[in-house]
């Protein structure tokens, strides 16, 4: 590691659980950058009462009293992770949304973590409010870690980053390469094409010269796009690489050797006044790594 976060990683979290591994990796990745934990937890008993009671007016107490042993085990649980991973950590509880409780410590975060859960093939098409709500407002990169994450298997020392061009794509890069910078790694950039239009022809044989115009384009746009990155951090390997195939199904290929996926948030295909791109949310999804949204560094 060459360098300490001076800001902390803040994660939000449901409750203890050995199923939690948002809060494990942003535990581990604390204790590697040298950054606090800061686990907040937000529970809103009033609306899960109302829920659980199909609409009908029932006491709250229950529940109340639910979340009160939920809390009492968080603090023992977030005081022997810290100790675990000799890692300054504290928790933070509240009542109301856990989207507005995760996003009031953003102006002071290094980096916001959410996990996904396990949900209903329903609910995991839709990602999760949570989850989907910190990603698409955030100021800050935002780490989505899906509940079929292997923690203990994110040991490649490498660090993936999408790139399409954007601008989004750019910062991305910038973020890639200080996590890469933090945790000792090193970076490798793909570029994805699969439906290229030359002359009017679909570019599909590999040996010709529309095909090797195209990949050219493309890893003249990754050079571009890392130039900035690479200035800023100079010590960081990085490599890069162009492959022909459908962008999700190809990240997801790569991030099997990937300890983490750094992408934008919205990228060249977004409609205009979205917040977050449909790849971005697929990839949240189903990768193998933490997926790492970033507007910023």
């Amino acid at each position: 590691m060459t360098a300490r976060l001076e800001h902390p990683i803040v994660v939000g979290t449901a409750g203890p659980g050995e199923h939690d591994v948002a809060l494990e990796w942003a535990a581990r990745t604390a204790a590697r950058t040298g950054a606090d934990l800061v686990v907040v937890h937000a529970s809103e008993p009033e609306a899960l009462a109302a829920r659980m009671a199909g609409g009908e007016a029932i006491a709250i107490t229950s529940v109340l009293e639910a979340e009160e042993e939920v809390v009492a085990e968080l603090e023992e649980y977030v005081a022997a992770l810290g100790e675990r991973l000799d890692a300054t950590a504290r928790l933070d509880t509240s009542r109301g949304s856990p989207v507005s409780a995760l996003l009031a410590h953003q102006d002071d975060a290094a980096l916001l973590v959410v996990g996904t859960g396990r949900r209903s093939a329903v609910e995991e098409f839709l990602l999760g409010s949570t989850s989907l709500g910190v990603a698409a407002h955030a100021r800050r990169p935002v780490a989505v870690v899906n509940a079929g994450v292997d923690v203990d298997a994110l040991v490649h020392g490498r660090v993936g980053l999408g790139v399409d061009g954007s601008g989004d794509s750019a910062r991305a890069a910038r973020a890639a390469l200080a996590l890469a910078d933090l945790t000792g790694a090193s970076v490798t950039a793909l570029s994805t094409w699969f439906l290229e239009v030359v002359d009017g022809y679909v570019v599909t044989e590999p040996d010709s010269p529309e095909w090797a115009a195209v990949e050219r384009r493309h890893a003249e746009t990754l050079v571009r796009v890392l130039e900035p990155a690479i200035e800023a951090y100079p010590h960081v390997p990085v490599d890069w690489e162009v492959r022909r195939g459908p962008v999700v199904p190809t990240l997801l290929e790569a991030a099997q050797e990937w300890d983490a996926l750094v992408v934008g948030s919205r990228g060249r295909g977004a409609v205009r006044g979205r917040l977050l791109g449909s790849v971005s949310q697929r990839l949240m999804r189903a990768a193998p790594c933490p997926v790492i949204v970033s507007r910023a560094p």
